[in-house]
C-alpha cells in the first residue's frame, strides 16, 4: 500500500467489504454451546450398533464430528473386539487403550507389548506414525478394549491412518467387495515410511547445555523423544496403588505428575464407589469421559439425573461456567467402578481451563 492509500485507510476513507466470517464465527460458537446444553450426556452401550471395518469390529460412544448428537465433541471413544487379531495400521499415536476383558498383546513397531484386563496400553507419538496390530491370546474367548483419542491434538500431529493389513473378520464380511479382497495379505510388511525416524539428524545435535531459549526447545525435544522411546507403554492396573481423596477412591494410570509413561496428553484413572455410596461433588470445566465398568446407579449433572449401568458412557460437556456432577452407587451390596479419561491441557491452560475447578462436597467413606 502506498503512502496515499495508507493515509486514506487511517482516515477511514477506504471502502471495506462486509466481513463474511465474523457473524458465522459467533453462530458456530452458539451452536457449540447449545450442543453442550442439549446433546447426549449419557450414551447407552447396549443401544450402540457394532460395525466391521478393515481394522476391527467396533462400536462408537463418541466420534466427533461424525456423531454430532453428543454434548461432548472433543474426544473419540470406541470399543473394539478382537477374536484372532485386528488389522494392522499406522497413525501418529497419542491414544490410550484400556483393556476391558481378555489377554493379548500388541505389536508396536516390531515390539511386543503384553496386556490383560485392567491394563492401559499407550501408543506413543512418533514422527511418521507407529505401526501396530492387536492379538488375542485366547481365540476361543474374544478380548475387548476401549480407546480414547483426544481429537484436539490430532490436527497438530498431522494424523493420518494408513491400512497395512486388513482384519480377518473383514474378509469374511458380506460387505467385502472384490477390490477389498485383493489388499495386503496378513503378515505383509509395512511399506517404507515417508518420514524417517532419525532422531538425531546430522548437524542437529542438542548442545550439551541449554545456553539459549532456542537450545532449551531442543532439550525439550530430546526429553520427549526419550519419554516416547523408553516410557511405560503398558500400565498394569493390578500394580497401581489406590488413593483415597476428597472425590473418592482412585487409582491413577496417567496424571500430569506421572512422568514415567510414554504419553502425557491424557489424564486417566479408575474410581470406585462403595456399596450404597457416592462420589464427591465437583464443579469442573467438563470434558471428562466416564465409562461404567461395573455396577449401576445414577449421576447428577447440573441438576439433571441420569441412570447408568455397566457398559454405559457418561461424557461431561464443556461449559464456560463449569459443570457440576456427582455419581451415586445404588447397589447396597457391591461397589461400582468407572474409568475416567480427559485430555491433559492442565499444564498449558491451567486446571480451571478458563472455567472453574472446585470441590463442593466430599465423597462418602
Amino acid at each position: 500500500m502506498n503512502r496515499e492509500g495508507k493515509a486514506k485507510l487511517e482516515a477511514g476513507e477506504v471502502e471495506a467489504l462486509p466481513d463474511p466470517w465474523y457473524e458465522k464465527l459467533i453462530e458456530d460458537m452458539q451452536d457449540w454451546r447449545r450442543r453442550a446444553e442439549t446433546g447426549l450426556v449419557l450414551i447407552k452401550g447396549k443401544e450402540l450398533p457394532w460395525y466391521q471395518n478393515r481394522q476391527a469390529r467396533v462400536r462408537y460412544y463418541l466420534l466427533p464430528p461424525y456423531k454430532a448428537d453428543t454434548a461432548l465433541q472433543t474426544v473419540a471413544v470406541f470399543e473394539q473386539i478382537i477374536h484372532r487379531h485386528s488389522g494392522m495400521h499406522r497413525h501418529q499415536g497419542g491414544l490410550a487403550i484400556y483393556v476391558l476383558e481378555g489377554e493379548g498383546y500388541t505389536i508396536v513397531d516390531g515390539e511386543r507389548c503384553d496386556w490383560a484386563a485392567d491394563d492401559l496400553l499407550l501408543l506413543p507419538i512418533r514422527p511418521g506414525g507407529v505401526d501396530h496390530q492387536h492379538f488375542n491370546r485366547h481365540p476361543d474367548k474374544p478380548a475387548r478394549w476401549l480407546a480414547f483419542i483426544p481429537m484436539a491434538f490430532q490436527e497438530y500431529l498431522a494424523s493420518e491412518v494408513v491400512q497395512i493389513e486388513t482384519s480377518p473378520d473383514w474378509r469374511s464380511s458380506e460387505t467385502t467387495d472384490a477390490k477389498t479382497k485383493t489388499v495386503e495379505e496378513p503378515g505383509a510388511k509395512a511399506p517404507p515410511r515417508a518420514i524417517a525416524r532419525t532422531e538425531q539428524a546430522q548437524g542437529n545435535a542438542t548442545p550439551e547445555r541449554a545456553a539459549t531459549l532456542l537450545d532449551s526447545l531442543f532439550q525439550l525435544r530430546d526429553d520427549y523423544r526419550a519419554r516416547a522411546r523408553s516410557g511405560l507403554r503398558v500400565i498394569r492396573g493390578r500394580e497401581l496403588a489406590w488413593e483415597n481423596n476428597r472425590q473418592g477412591r482412585m487409582r491413577w494410570y496417567l496424571h500430569p505428575h506421572k512422568k514415567d509413561t510414554a504419553l502425557g496428553n491424557l489424564i486417566v484413572y479408575v474410581q470406585e464407589i462403595p456399596p450404597g455410596g457416592k462420589s464427591g461433588r465437583q464443579r469442573c470445566p467438563g470434558g471428562f469421559v466416564h465409562y461404567m465398568l461395573a455396577g449401576g446407579g445414577t449421576v447428577e449433572v447440573d441438576a439433571n439425573r441420569y441412570e447408568w449401568e455397566t457398559g454405559d458412557c457418561v461424557a461431561l460437556p464443556i461449559k464456560s461456567n463449569g459443570v457440576e456432577y456427582q455419581f451415586f452407587n445404588l447397589d447396597s451390596q457391591a461397589p461400582a467402578r468407572y474409568l475416567v479419561a480427559s485430555p491433559n491441557f492442565l499444564e498449558v491452560l491451567g486446571v480451571d481451563l478458563g472455567s472453574t475447578f472446585e470441590q463442593i462436597e466430599d465423597a462418602s467413606s
